[in-house]
This record gives C-alpha cells, sequence and structure tokens, in this order.
C-alpha cells in the first residue's frame, strides 16, 4: 500500500482495481439503449463521465466491441468495450469529449 503520498513509481506497484480514470464519474441510473451493428438492446447507464460509462447489459457484448450507447434525453455515444464483467460493460467513448461533456451537462441538468 503506497503510504508516501506520491504516485507509485517501479518500486510501488499500483494496487489492484485502482481508479485509472482521467475524468470524473457521476452517477445517473437512466435507460439507455446499445447499437451492436444489427439491433438495439436496453441497458442501464450505472455511471457515466466525459471518457465513458459503466453499462448494465442483458446482451453479450465482448473487449474492444464497437457500440453506439443511446440516451434519448441525451443523444447517441459511439464507443469501444473497455472491460466486461458479468452483466457489466464499460464502454470508453470514440466520440468528442467536447460534444460528450455538452450532453452530460443536459442530462445532469434535465434529466
Amino acid at each position: 500500500m503506497n503510504t508516501t503520498g506520491k504516485p507509485p513509481g517501479p518500486s510501488q506497484p499500483t494496487p489492484s482495481g485502482a481508479d485509472h480514470r482521467s475524468h470524473a464519474r457521476h452517477t445517473v441510473l437512466v435507460a439507455g439503449r446499445l447499437w451492436s451493428g444489427n439491433e438495439w438492446q436496453t441497458c442501464e447507464v450505472v455511471n457515466v463521465s466525459v471518457g465513458g460509462a459503466k453499462l448494465r447489459v442483458l446482451g453479450i457484448y465482448c473487449k474492444d466491441q464497437e457500440l453506439v450507447m443511446e440516451i434519448k434525453s441525451c443523444g447517441k455515444f459511439p464507443g469501444v468495450v473497455a472491460w466486461v464483467r458479468g452483466d457489466e460493460v464499460g464502454l470508453h467513448f470514440t466520440g468528442d469529449p467536447a460534444e460528450i461533456a455538452e450532453a452530460l451537462i443536459a442530462l445532469a441538468t434535465f434529466g
């Protein structure tokens, strides 16, 4: 465990499960859907940031799979699956961060 207050270095490994995200996450718990190239599947958006989203899904998805997430009140967000854990998927957004940030402000403001 790093108790020095300094970032982990070669002699200080990063703890397992450490958060390496560069954008703050916001819990939203809203309905969404995913386009996988041939059909829409419903999902629940658990949390979201400018960089991506954590989704609860019904379908089967694979790491590096290209998807489009849609939240009706915000728009569509292209992305790539970063990880899969059971019924949860991490989606890394590949769109313009400024446009994503604007849509997320709308989500936070208007729901």
